[in-house]
């Protein structure tokens, strides 16, 4: 098979391009990739200098490094093997990464930066963008700037998973056994969950929750306090959920009259090893419960429905939205 080639894109220079490269290399050749990393677009260059591009992609573990020339030369300044030719290394290789190429047929993945452009350029073939932003205009898979983990992951999952395997188990063991996931070895970085559900109702029974007059209390208010307890509790209800030092809640609620229903929104945030999916659920479902709960004298009839995840960032696989 021919090699998988990924261009790694920015809108200018000074993006960090060449650092994140370095930091992507060991994850990459960890999975047992070969990869070779090229300076792409190059009018003066010098091979094999410390301190520069090519040599610290030599460094950061690439089988082949070099740059390609605006004549479209690979200038190879690190092949192991001196007995066959640069050209027929690269052929060898698993993933060849390109720094820079805007206009390359490719898939790119675009750095962006938010002190020196905060909207991406996004040209066609993009599939992924590394950013310090915390969100983007479109739904694309977004990595923090630290995170070489999860795009290497990402890439691996996207090039190099065989076709038609399924998502890998790793709540079980090799004997089928349940075990709760190891996350020592993963970096701590940003991560964010949003979820949303929402609960049914008769007519009679929002009004007099919006008016403030069941008997029980301010039903809305209570709901609020469940969701955030439920989240900082979720280790301890989900088997295989990890405890979480959590680091902020928000839980929103919109009385739709029209349909007669309550809303509920919860965004979960933390900076950790693991996702807070689970805990946004649970806090949306806890939230619903205690509606549920504080009404249920009055209306036994009331539904449950539709608890979903809305978002996800950070981690290994990215920015996840839902499409509605």
């Amino acid at each position: 098979m021919p090699p998988v080639i990924i261009n790694l894109i920015a809108a200018q220079s000074g993006t960090g391009k060449t650092t994140i490269i370095e930091k992507l290399l060991p994850e990459l050749t960890a999975q047992g990739l070969q990869v070779a990393a090229l300076k792409g677009e190059v009018h003066h260059y010098n091979l094999d200098i410390p301190g520069k591009d090519t040599w610290r992609f030599a460094r950061a573990g690439a089988t082949v490094v070099g740059m390609i020339t605006p004549e479209k030369y690979i200038l190879i300044g690190n092949a192991p093997d001196g007995g066959s030719t640069a050209v027929a290394k690269l052929q060898e290789m698993d993933l060849i990464i390109i720094e820079g190429d805007k206009n390359s047929p490719h898939p790119k993945i675009e750095v962006v930066r938010s002190a020196i452009n905060r909207q991406p350029l996004l040209p066609e073939g993009t599939i992924a963008v590394v950013s310090d932003l915390a969100e983007l205009p479109q739904p694309l898979p977004l990595f923090q700037l630290d995170d070489a983990a999860g795009l290497a992951y990402f890439i691996q999952d996207r090039f190099f998973k065989p076709e038609g395997t399924a998502p890998e188990l790793t709540h079980f063991d090799r004997a089928g056994r349940p075990r709760m996931i190891d996350i020592s070895d993963k970096e701590s970085t940003h991560r964010e969950a949003y979820a949303a559900g929402e609960i049914f109702m008769a007519p009679a029974t929002l009004a007099r929750i919006k008016a403030g007059t069941v008997e029980k209390g301010d039903v809305l208010t209570v709901a609020q306090v469940a969701a955030i307890m439920a989240v900082k509790e979720t280790g301890r209800l989900i088997p295989m959920a990890h405890p979480l030092n959590i680091s902020a809640v928000e839980v929103d609620f919109n009385l739709d009259e029209l349909e007669s229903k309550i809303e509920i929104g919860v965004r979960v945030k933390l900076t950790g090893r693991t996702g807070v999916e689970m805990e946004a659920l649970t806090g949306v479902s806890a939230a619903a419960l205690t509606i549920y709960d504080m009404c249920k004298a009055i209306d036994k009839k009331m539904i449950i429905q539709n608890i979903r995840l809305i978002e996800k960032k950070g981690g290994r696989s990215g920015h996840y939205r839902r499409e509605e």
